[in-house]
């Protein structure tokens, strides 16, 4: 029952002993009275002769709960906990608030940048693999649980996405391109209205589900419907504590009081993961809310968070500061292309107020093989620096460019060899092998895109005496071996008969039959059942325990939507198994659009 979940704990023990006939011990009469007066009003209770009496439905939910409800009892339960904290002064709170925020925007970048040039594979069920979730936290310098938050940031966000292909890997959408140049303070209104409004619950990340399967990054079992209503809650509660910074107990007592009915047991977990996420987004600073934080809370659109943050966040920089020991120091945060260009020729060896990047033939190497020359290199390091190109970085990348390609791999179907060097040239100006597109690769080989049975036809066709050789180097006969095929069963003529009136009349009825059982079974809308992962996993559970049937949209591998009437068996792992017209099926999950009962 919505109403009572809604109760503090103070409602809740008034409404408690008024299923007993008394009132709670010790408490002040006056605010029992009003809370009685509110049950009253919520319609949990009517006024009778002898008293309040309680519904019989609040009844019993509140004798179901009374454990729940004494889990947020302090003192005698009317008074709500206390919210004490430093006192940081706003200024610093806003300077460490859009820090904070510079560098969440640094790190999404990076990631997303990142995935468009190595893209990590989806797996099955619809994540991201424990190695790539590993590398992309090395590779920031940063927790395994907040690389876990930047990519469910970015997901949520709608920066980065499944690319769909039959090998389907996670690939920035093409909203990203537009996300990378706008203004930070536009940037950071993005990524702070999806957290805040996401379902998905970065801290699950690393534990287990409830069938004990382990949770993947960006996969649907991250999602958990009441992590939205929670930050709100705890970021509710810091705003309430009037520019304190209120510690993670004081806030989990003050909402396990406020709603003992609608708070989860691990509240204190939950509540450590929203404040250290909030504070590395930087929405919170020096424990509590930013001018940013506070606009985003009062649920102002984007445009107006945006202009809000945007003075307190630092500066970018268009130009670094190469340096003689094959460095780059970038005196503020950069950005867009810039970034982008130095995060390819250079590794990111500190971050912070000032980021240095580090040269090495590694990296230069990496600039290479994208397709960059040793002129381009050095014309964008010129482009990027204040200062001239130091002499030991030009000695680097002219020296890696020089060595670069040395070795070249590319691909032959067929390899051409002879030792007579004539007989090959013979063979690259012949008209007739124009078709088998031949490349000389040394005076005594030549290779062909074709399949090598196709070159020995041609060149015999064309008057050389051309043999097979096996990969071993030894030569192998070529002609075909005799043909044969399987017998092919003799059938014995059809014979048609012809049905008489009754067999048409009983093939006519059982026919309408089965259209008035589809009518009443399926219902005439035909409409593709919607709903989040989490109802859909739900339904298709509760539908396999009481083996019934429930109506699936589901997304094929060529992104057809088709709506099935399906029968779980088992579901887990990302993936259910059930019957679809008699016949076993295993969809994935992460394709299934929604969830609605037969």
């Amino acid at each position: 029952m919505r109403a009572v979940d809604g109760l503090d704990t103070a409602h809740l023990l008034v409404l408690d002993a008024a299923t007993r006939d008394s009132r709670p011990a010790g408490a002040d009469a006056a605010a029992v009275d009003a809370a009685r007066e509110d049950l009253w009003r919520l319609g949990l209770a009517w006024r009778g002769p002898d008293g309040l009496v309680v519904t019989r439905t609040a009844a019993e939910v509140v004798t179901d709960r009374r454990e729940r409800v004494a889990a947020g009892i302090i003192g005698d339960g009317f008074r709500r906990p206390e919210l004490t904290g430093p006192t940081p002064p706003p200024d610093r709170v806003d300077a460490a608030a859009g820090a904070a925020a510079s560098e969440v925007l640094a790190l999404v970048d990076e990631v997303v940048d990142g995935w468009s040039q190595s893209p990590p594979r989806v797996l099955r069920a619809g994540g991201l693999a424990v190695r790539d979730l590993s590398d992309t936290a090395a590779r920031l310098d940063v927790p395994s649980s907040q690389a876990a938050f930047l990519v469910e940031l970015a997901l949520a966000a709608g920066l980065v996405a499944d690319d769909g292909e039959l090998e389907p890997h996670w690939v920035p959408t093409a909203d990203y391109d537009a996300w990378q140049g706008a203004p930070g303070g536009e940037r950071w209104a993005r990524l702070a209205v999806a957290w805040l409004g996401s379902t998905r619950a970065a801290h699950r990340v690393g534990g287990r589900t409830d069938t004990g399967a382990p949770v993947n990054a960006l996969e649907p079992d991250v999602t958990w419907a009441p992590i939205r209503f929670l930050r709100r809650a705890v970021l509710g509660v810091v705003d309430e504590a009037s520019g304190a910074a209120p510690a993670l107990d004081d806030v989990a007592a003050v909402l396990r009081w406020a709603r003992p009915l609608r708070v989860p047991d691990d509240l204190e977990t939950v509540v450590g993961a929203v404040l250290r996420e909030a504070a590395w987004l930087g929405v919170l600073g020096l424990g509590t809310l930013g001018a940013g934080g506070r606009t985003l809370l009062a649920g102002a659109d984007p445009q107006h968070i945006a202009e809000l943050v945007h003075p307190h966040l630092p500066a970018p920089v268009d130009a670094v500061l190469l340096q003689a020991d094959l460095t780059a120091v970038a005196p503020g945060p950069v950005t867009g292309s810039l970034a982008a260009f130095l995060r390819l020729v250079g590794d990111i060896e500190s971050r912070g107020g000032a980021s240095v990047f580090r040269f090495g033939e590694a990296s230069i190497r990496r600039a290479l093989d994208a397709g960059w020359t040793a002129d381009d290199i050095l014309d964008g390091l010129r482009d990027a620096s204040r200062t001239p190109v130091p002499q030991p970085l030009d000695y680097l990348v002219r020296d890696a460019a020089r060595r670069h390609a040395s070795v070249r791999v590319s691909a032959a179907t067929t390899v051409i060899r002879s030792e007579d060097e004539g007989t090959l040239s013979a063979m690259l100006v012949d008209p007739r092998l124009d078709a088998l597109r031949l490349r000389r690769l040394a005076p005594t080989v030549v290779t062909s895109p074709l399949a090598p049975g196709r070159v020995l036809d041609r060149l015999r066709a064309a008057g050389f005496a051309s043999v097979a050789e096996s990969v071993t180097g030894e030569v192998s006969a070529s002609s075909p071996g005799a043909r044969r095929t399987s017998r092919r069963p003799v059938t014995d003529p059809v014979v048609v008969r012809r049905p008489d009136g009754s067999q048409l009349a009983s093939l006519v009825e059982r026919l309408r039959e089965q259209e008035r059982n589809r009518a009443s079974t399926h219902g005439d809308d035909g409409a593709m059942p919607e709903s989040d992962p989490e109802t859909s996993l739900a339904l298709l559970r509760d539908a396999a325990a009481d083996h019934r049937g429930v109506w699936v949209g589901h997304t094929d591998a060529s992104g057809v939507r088709k709506r099935l009437l399906f029968y779980p068996q088992r579901v887990d792992a990302g993936r259910v198994t059930g019957l679809v017209d008699g016949m076993t099926r295993t969809l994935s999950v992460h394709r299934i659009t929604g969830v609605a009962p037969d």
